[in-house]
């Protein structure tokens, strides 16, 4: 028997372990088992003690408290809110926002849409030589023509030399540009006042289904030009007519069902000493009946055009 009153028994006092329990023979559920001659080595090796993982199964898994799941979930959704704005942010910087503007509407614009409406400016008026398109040709000799004119008389473009010829292409029925490049031929006679006894404007009929002769031709009489003493018209057989068609670039066509001619329209000068130096393009606006008619102001701007070119081939000026 010791001090505490207690029997060590045969074998001396029993064994205090660290906690100050009392170890008994049989060890309790939570005891642990004691490490062998192995276990002790690796432990000492690796710094690392063995894991009971029987007993950690036992025990079981440590329970998440709900208010920290509550809180972890409104976090992730901050984050997540957040994340879509800053992309938004970051991901649109430097790119231009486009503002839509409402455009006024002016008084008496009636609140059209601005982007239909052409602009408008200043309007330039062109030169009388821009009109007529006036260009400048070889200059070589004009090729002879021999043809008749209106009164039957044999013609020659050798028998005008020493005088400027305006030479032109017309159907003899005036159911082409010839309303219009009569007038235009009216006015530039008047234009050229003293000097229109040194020019000649000669007319070349372009009508292969009209051509005989007539004293009285439409394309003379509906437009005024048989009271002019310095107008030509010149005809002849298909042969010799096609032959000046093709020397000045006069293209003629019929149509096979409603039997018109057509044909394009071309002015030459023909200077006194006989060559060919200048030429223009009539033009006209033509009606779905096949009437050519143009606004007053143009044809006088264009004969204005077809007077100077005249007149500066004599040397002179209107």
């Amino acid at each position: 028997m010791n001090g505490d009153g207690l029997d060590p028994g045969p074998d001396g006092p029993p064994p205090v372990t660290g906690e100050g329990s009392v170890a008994t023979g049989t060890p309790g559920p939570d005891a642990s088992a004691p490490l062998s001659a192995s276990d002790r080595a690796a432990a000492f090796t690796t710094g690392r003690v063995p894991v009971d993982r029987a007993a950690a199964f036992r025990a079981g898994t440590t329970p998440i408290p709900r208010r920290f799941a509550f809180w972890a979930i409104i976090g992730f959704a901050v984050l997540g809110i957040g994340g879509v704005i800053a992309e938004h942010v970051v991901g649109n910087s430097g790119v231009q926002t486009a503002v839509t503007t409402p455009v006024p509407t002016l008084a008496g614009t009636g609140g059209s849409d601005p982007a239909q409406q052409a602009p408008t400016g200043p309007t330039v008026p062109a030169s009388p030589a821009a009109v007529i398109g006036l260009t400048h040709v070889s200059g070589g000799p004009a090729t002879p023509i021999d043809l008749r004119s209106q009164s039957g008389a044999p013609w020659s473009l050798a028998d005008v030399r020493g005088r400027t010829v305006v030479l032109t292409f017309l159907n003899a029925e005036c159911n082409d540009i010839c309303p219009v490049l009569g007038q235009e031929i009216t006015q530039a006679d008047q234009l050229l006042g003293a000097q229109r006894s040194s020019v000649e404007f000669v007319v070349v009929n372009t009508d292969p289904l009209e051509t005989s002769l007539s004293v009285t031709p439409p394309a003379l009489t509906q437009t005024g030009l048989d009271h002019l003493g310095n107008v030509t018209f010149l005809t002849g057989s298909l042969p010799q007519l096609a032959s000046v068609w093709k020397n000045y670039g006069v293209t003629v066509a019929v149509s096979n069902t409603t039997r018109l001619v057509s044909h394009n329209d071309l002015i030459y000068f023909i200077a006194p000493d006989g060559r060919l130096t200048l030429r223009s393009t009539p033009f006209g606006n033509e009606s779905p009946q096949g009437i050519y008619s143009l606004d007053p102001s143009t044809i006088h701007t264009f004969a204005v055009g077809l007077a100077a070119a005249a007149a500066g081939l004599t040397g002179k000026t209107t």
